[in-house]
């Protein structure tokens, strides 16, 4: 369960909460994130596709960029900006920080992508998954 600190971060788990997934769907803060695996680095990105509302969950990640499973357009992990050719918003992202006590999500200032907004309602049809979805399966 998420928590939150004084600072209003929201904390999503242990360090090794992606064991060895590229793709884990996970709840703070009312709202349904994914977290992606990028390298070394872990983002948090809205859920569900900005274009038509895909469940991301069931995309993945390749070079840094994360594939949409319905439309095949893929976000940029740095800063959400869709591959040539859609002309749709960017993927909200938001700041994941790996702290001595885990994955902490920032809140307020610390979100990153169009309009700074906070993450958007859940995939129509969508559901949580403890197990999440490794990248290529």
């Amino acid at each position: 369960m998420a928590e939150r600190d004084p600072a209003g971060r929201i904390r999503l788990g242990p360090n090794d909460l992606l064991g060895d997934r590229d793709l884990l769907p996970v709840a703070a803060g009312g709202h349904r994130l994914l977290l992606v695996r990028a390298g070394a680095r872990i983002v948090a990105a809205e859920r569900a596709c900005p274009h038509e509302g895909a469940d991301l969950a069931l995309g993945r990640c390749v070079a840094g960029r994360l594939l949409c499973p319905r439309h095949q357009a893929s976000f940029d992990l740095r800063d959400g900006a869709v591959s040539p050719g859609w002309s749709f918003r960017a993927l909200r992202l938001f700041a994941i920080e790996a702290a001595p006590d885990g994955l902490w999500l920032g809140t307020g200032s610390d979100l990153h992508g169009p309009d700074a907004a906070r993450p958007g309602p859940p995939p129509p049809g969508g559901h949580e998954s403890s197990a999440g979805r490794k990248a290529g399966r």
